[in-house]
């Protein structure tokens, strides 16, 4: 039985001294990307402060598989120079949010991203960011923890 999330507003993060990178990739290549993404950070001699954030701004199908709109941030120690097409960001922050913990196997996470878009709908918010996953520590037994967050604006139109 799938368990009912618990989902909070009003919440808000914030991260200084943000690497990104994003770009359309397909799923397949998702994993290397990211690698290299790592090791250029490394190269720097940057260190993480912070855990890995990321978020789907779109999925396409593509002729043999899926393409994806997708961003990686790492936060770190300093700000650097960093070589196309990644990117430093002073901030990261994301205000008036709704959130929710999510715990267990990563296909749940479609689900968990479901319910906060029908939150929202439900509530009549407006959603003004895509959904942002924060890597969490997994609690005992899980393979993977995200924080999820999405941006709303409280306006009734």
């Amino acid at each position: 039985m799938e368990q009912t999330i618990q989902i909070e507003t009003g919440k808000s993060i914030r991260f200084d001294h943000v690497a990104s990178f994003r770009k359309k990739i397909k799923q397949s290549e998702v994993d290397r990307e990211l690698g290299q993404f790592v090791a250029i950070l490394q190269g720097s001699g940057a260190r993480r402060s912070g855990p890995m954030i990321s978020a789907t701004f779109g999925v396409e199908n593509g002729q043999e598989e899926q393409v994806l709109d997708i961003e990686f941030m790492f936060p770190i120690d300093r700000q650097i120079d960093l070589p196309e097409p990644y990117k430093f960001k002073p901030v990261f922050q994301l205000v008036d949010a709704i959130h929710t913990r999510y715990a267990g196997n990563l296909q749940g996470l479609d689900r968990v991203f479901l319910e906060l878009v029908n939150y929202i709908n439900q509530n009549q918010m407006i959603q003004v960011s895509a959904g942002y996953k924060v890597s969490a520590q997994p609690p005992a037994g899980e393979e993977a923890c995200f924080d999820v967050y999405i941006a709303v604006n409280q306006s009734i139109l």
